[in-house]
C-alpha cells in the first residue's frame, strides 16, 4: 500500500471520527455539556479531575455494555463476526 493510499485512509478515518463525534455533541446534551466543561476547565486540577471522571464514565459504559451483551448474546455473536469479516474484505 502506497503511502498517498495510507494518508488518504487515515484522513477518511479521522473524518469518520469527527462526524461521530459531532453527531454525538449536536444530537446528546450530556455529551454537550461535558465537552463543553471539559474545554471551559483548563487549569491543572480541573484536568486531572475530569481524566478522573473520564475514567469513571469509561468504566461504567463498559459495565454496561458487557451486561447488555450478555443479554443479548446471539446478537453480540452476530454483529462481532460480521465486524470481523467487513475488516478482512476491505483489507482485500
Amino acid at each position: 500500500m502506497s503511502w498517498h493510499a495510507r494518508i488518504r485512509e487515515g484522513a477518511i478515518s479521522l473524518l469518520a471520527l469527527a462526524a461521530l463525534c459531532s453527531i454525538l455533541f449536536a444530537a446528546d446534551f450530556r455529551v454537550r455539556e461535558q465537552a463543553t466543561r471539559a474545554v471551559a476547565a483548563a487549569s491543572p486540577s480541573s484536568v486531572a479531575h475530569n481524566g478522573a471522571e473520564l475514567s469513571a464514565s469509561a468504566s461504567k459504559v463498559l459495565s454496561n455494555v458487557r451486561e447488555q451483551a450478555m443479554q443479548h448474546l446471539p446478537m453480540t455473536v452476530f454483529l462481532t463476526t460480521a465486524g470481523v469479516l467487513l475488516l478482512f474484505m476491505l483489507k482485500t
